[in-house]
C-alpha cells in the first residue's frame, strides 16, 4: 500500500501584473483511501479532501471497465508528487485495451476545458459527455475543434492526461446532493495524468494551475509580428462574380485589396489566399498556382511583400482526387482508405509514416520558396481519417507545416519570433507549438459572435494563447446573408481586443466596396488599435510561453474571490492580459458585471473618465464607434507603432512606443514586463503610488524605441520623453483618476 506523501508548497512569486501582496504557503499529502479498488484522497494542511481519485478502470472497450486493484497482476499503477503540488499518475495494463479514471466532484463547482467548442453557448461544461475529438455542425460556430485532456476544477485543482491517443470526457449535471463525476477514458494501453494543485491560496491561484499545466506540455512560441494581424482574405479570389470592376484575375483581386486597404489607410499586416487557388480539382494538391487566374504569383507575392504584407496560403491534409497528392499517396498506400469520407471527396495522408511524411514535406516546399510566409491550416475534423487518428494525425500535420516554414524563415527561439505565422482551426494539445489557433467557422449573426467570444475565452483555457476569429463571421450568403454593419463593426472592436485580428472578405460584404463610411472609419479605427496593441498583446504572447497564460482570460483567473457567478460563468466579457477589462458588444445594449470587490477598480479606457468598482453591475448603451473596455487601477500599458507592414502612406513613419500608466492608491506597486522583440530581451517597467506622500514614480529600463511616458491622472496627462538608457520618472501631489 501506499504511504502517505507530504509536500510542502513555497511561496507564488509575485505576479508581473498588478502585484496582488504575498500568498501563504499550502501543504498537500496524497492518502490512500482504499487498495481494492484503488482509490486515493490529496488532502490540504487541514486535513480537507482537495481531490479524490475514486478509481482507476481498465476494460477492453469504453463501455465495459472495472476498477483496478493495487495488487492486479495485469494493470499497474503508481501514484507519486513530482512537484510540491504535481500528483502523476502513472497505468499501464497488459490485457486490456482502454484506460479510465474517475474524480469525485461537488456538482456545485464549475468544471472548465476539454474543447474550446462552447457546449450549451457557456464557457462551462455542465452535463457533457463527448470525445476528444474535432466538432461538425454546432450552434453558431461549426469546427470549433481545438481541444486538450485538460480540465478546471473550480474547487481548486486541474487535471491533464498527456495523451495523444482518441478518448472521451465526461461532466456531471447538478443534482439533488450535490455529488457527482468527472471521467476520462482512452483507447490505450498506456497512461499517465498529472493532478495539478494551486501553489498558493491567493488570487493566482486558478493562474499558477495553466502555469503547472503549461510547464507539463508544449508552449505556444513566439510568432512574426504580422501574425498579429490584420490579416485580410477572401474565401474565393478566383470566383468571377465577386470581382470588382475592373478586376479580371485572382491575382488582381489580391493586388486590387492591397491598394485599396492602403488607399484608405487602413493597417494590414498579410494576405491570405484561401483555395481554391492551385490547378487539379478544388484547386489544391498540384502544389501550384493556375495560370488561369495567376498568370505571374511570383511578380505578385514579390509586390505585396515589398509593399508591407505577407502572402499567405490555405493548406489541409487531404488529397482530392484528380491531384499530385492523391495520386501519389493512393499508388503507394499512403491514404486512409478506411475513413468515413468516400475517396472522392479527399481522404488524409498517414503522417505516422516516415515516407508520407517526407514526401509531403519535400512538395510544400513550392511553397516557401515562393515567398509563401505562413499557412490558414483546414480541416483535420471532416472524417477524412479514422477519429481514433485524429489528435495524432493533427499534431503530425502542424508539425510538418512549422518545419517546412521554419527551414525557410527561421523557427521560433525563447527570444526570437518565427519568420512567419501558422493557424489552424482543428488543434490538439501540443499542437499549440506549431500553430495559433482560429476560431473555426461562425455565422454571420449576433450569436456567431457571441460564441466566438465563448471560443477564445476557453481557448485560453486551454492554454492556447494565440487566437483570433474570422472578423464578419465565415458562414455567409450574397445578399441577406452578409454581415450587417452594426455586426461586423462589433466584430471588428471585438477582434482589435484580441491576440490575432483577421477579417474575411466575401462576395458582396467587402467593407470599401459594399458598406457605408462609417463602417470603414471603424475598420480604420481598429485596425490602428490593434496594431498599437502589439507590443503589450506581443509581451504576453512571450510571457505565455513561460507562464501558461492566456492574452484572453476568464474572468475568475483575476478575481477568484469574488464568488457572483457572472465571474464564473461570464462567458460575454475577458480580462485582456491582466490590465484590460473587455465586454464586447453583440446588440444596442448590454450590462456589465465589474469583478472583485470594492477595492477593484476600472476606468474607462477611451474617455478616462468614469470609474467603476467591483461587485457592481452596469448598463451600457453605445453605437458602433466604440466598446466597453475599461483599464484597471494601477495598469501598465505598453502601446506603439512598431511595426510599418502596409503603412507606406506616412513617408514619416518611425516606430513608436509610449508607455501608459494609470496609477491609483488602491494598487502600492505593479509592474509589467515588456518584451524588446528588437533586441530579444524583456524590460521591466515599475509603478509606485504612495498614498501618503500623494507620490507616483514609475521606472523603466531601456526599452529600445522613442516615445512617451506617459502618466494619467486626475485633471492632467503627465508626459515625459522615454530615455535611452531607462529612467525613472516622481510625481508629488497627485490626485489620481480611481479616487
Amino acid at each position: 500500500m501506499l504511504k502517505p506523501l507530504t509536500a510542502i508548497v513555497p511561496q507564488l512569486a509575485a505576479g508581473v501584473t498588478l502585484a496582488q501582496g504575498q500568498a501563504a504557503p499550502v501543504s498537500y499529502s496524497l492518502q490512500v483511501l482504499s487498495s481494492s479498488p484503488y482509490a486515493f484522497a490529496i488532502t490540504n494542511s487541514e486535513g480537507e479532501a482537495v481531490v479524490t481519485n475514486a478509481a482507476t478502470l481498465a476494460g477492453k472497450t469504453n463501455t465495459s471497465m472495472t476498477a483496478v486493484s493495487v495488487d492486479s497482476k495485469d494493470t499497474r499503477i503508481s501514484t507519486e508528487f513530482i512537484t510540491p503540488s504535481i500528483v502523476r499518475v502513472t497505468t499501464s495494463t497488459s490485457t486490456e485495451n482502454f484506460l479510465c479514471a474517475q474524480f469525485n466532484v461537488s456538482t456545485d463547482a464549475k468544471h472548465y476545458g476539454v474543447w474550446s467548442y462552447p457546449f450549451n453557448r457557456s464557457i462551462i461544461n455542465d452535463d457533457i459527455a463527448f470525445d476528444i475529438k474535432g466538432l461538425q455542425g454546432n450552434d453558431g460556430i461549426n469546427y470549433a475543434s481545438a481541444r486538450s485532456p485538460f480540465f478546471i476544477d473550480s474547487s481548486g485543482f486541474a487535471v491533464y492526461a498527456d495523451t495523444q491517443a482518441m478518448g472521451s470526457y465526461e461532466f456531471p449535471a447538478s443534482t439533488s446532493d450535490g455529488q457527482g463525476q468527472i471521467s476520462f477514458r482512452f483507447d490505450t494501453t498506456d497512461l499517465t495524468y498529472y493532478i495539478i494543485l494551486p501553489r498558493s491560496d491567493g488570487r493566482d491561484k486558478f493562474k499558477s494551475l495553466l502555469t503547472q499545466y503549461a510547464s507539463l506540455t508544449d508552449p505556444s512560441p513566439l510568432w512574426s509580428p504580422r501574425g498579429y494581424g490584420p490579416m485580410f482574405w477572401h474565401n474565393d479570389f478566383q470566383r468571377e462574380s465577386a470581382w470588382p470592376e475592373g478586376v479580371s484575375s485572382a491575382q488582381e483581386f489580391v493586388a486590387d485589396v492591397v491598394d485599396k486597404l492602403a488607399g484608405e489607410k487602413v493597417r494590414a499586416s498579410a494576405i491570405m489566399v484561401d483555395r481554391p487557388y492551385g490547378t487539379g480539382t478544388e484547386g489544391w494538391g498540384n502544389y501550384d498556382f493556375d495560370p488561369a487566374y495567376w498568370p505571374d504569383i511570383s511578380g505578385l507575392i514579390s509586390d505585396v511583400a515589398e509593399k508591407g504584407l505577407d502572402f499567405q496560403v490555405w493548406v489541409a491534409n487531404r488529397a482530392v482526387p484528380a491531384s499530385k497528392l492523391h495520386n501519389q499517396s493512393l499508388a503507394n498506400d499512403w491514404l486512409f482508405l478506411e475513413a468515413q469520407t468516400p475517396l472522392q471527396q479527399g481522404l488524409a495522408l498517414n503522417l505516422s509514416i516516415p515516407e508520407t511524411y517526407t514526401y509531403l514535406q519535400q512538395q510544400m516546399n513550392f511553397f516557401p520558396e515562393l515567398g509563401v510566409r505562413g499557412y490558414k491550416i483546414d480541416r483535420g475534423d471532416e472524417n477524412e481519417m479514422p477519429i481514433h487518428e485524429e489528435n495524432r494525425q493533427t499534431y503530425l500535420f502542424h508539425k510538418l507545416m512549422y518545419e517546412n516554414q521554419a527551414a525557410y524563415w527561421g523557427g521560433a527561439t525563447p527570444t526570437k519570433p518565427a519568420g512567419f505565422y501558422t493557424f489552424a482551426r482543428s488543434v490538439h494539445d501540443r499542437s499549440r507549438q506549431y500553430t495559433g489557433v482560429w476560431a473555426a467557422d461562425p455565422a454571420s449573426t449576433e450569436n456567431g459572435l457571441a460564441q466566438s467570444i465563448r471560443h477564445g475565452i476557453r481557448s485560453g483555457l486551454l492554454g492556447f494563447p494565440m487566437w483570433g476569429s474570422d472578423c464578419g463571421g465565415y458562414t455567409r450568403r450574397v445578399g441577406d446573408g452578409r454581415p450587417s454593419k452594426d455586426l461586423w463593426a462589433r466584430w471588428m472592436w471585438f477582434s482589435a481586443f484580441s491576440p490575432v485580428y483577421e477579417l474575411m472578405l466575401y462576395e458582396g460584404s467587402i467593407p470599401w466596396y459594399d458598406y457605408s463610411d462609417d463602417l470603414m472609419d471603424v475598420l480604420r479605427a481598429t485596425a490602428q488599435l490593434h496594431t498599437e496593441l502589439i507590443p503589450f498583446i506581443q509581451s504576453y504572447i512571450y510571457r505565455g510561453g513561460r507562464d501558461g497564460l492566456p492574452v484572453i482570460r476568464a474572468l475568475f483567473l483575476e478575481t477568484p474571490d469574488d464568488d457572483n457567478d457572472q465571474v464564473w460563468r461570464g462567458d460575454q466579457a475577458y480580462f485582456f492580459g491582466a490590465e484590460f477589462l473587455v465586454a464586447p458588444m453583440t446588440a444596442d445594449t448590454r450590462t456589465v458585471y465589474f469583478p472583485g470587490s470594492g477595492n477593484d477598480k476600472y476606468l474607462e479606457y477611451f474617455s478616462k473618465r468614469d470609474v467603476y468598482k467591483g461587485g457592481t453591475e452596469h448598463t451600457f448603451t453605445l453605437n458602433t464607434s466604440s466598446v466597453p473596455a475599461f483599464v484597471r487601477e494601477g495598469a501598465i500599458v505598453p502601446r506603439g507603432d512598431l511595426y510599418r507592414a502596409n503603412n507606406r502612406w506616412d513617408e514619416e513613419w518611425r516606430p513608436w512606443l509610449n508607455v501608459e500608466v494609470y496609477p491609483g492608491y488602491g494598487v502600492e506597486e505593479s509592474d509589467f514586463v515588456y518584451f524588446d522583440e528588437g533586441r530579444g530581451r524583456t524590460v521591466d517597467i515599475a509603478m509606485v503610488a504612495e498614498k501618503r506622500s500623494k507620490r507616483v514614480c514609475v521606472e523603466y529600463g531601456a526599452l529600445g524605441v522613442q516615445g512617451e511616458l506617459r502618466v494619467y491622472l486626475k485633471r492632467d496627462v503627465k508626459r515625459f520623453k522615454l530615455k535611452d538608457r531607462g529612467g525613472k520618472e516622481c510625481i508629488r501631489g497627485v490626485e489620481t483618476l480611481f479616487e
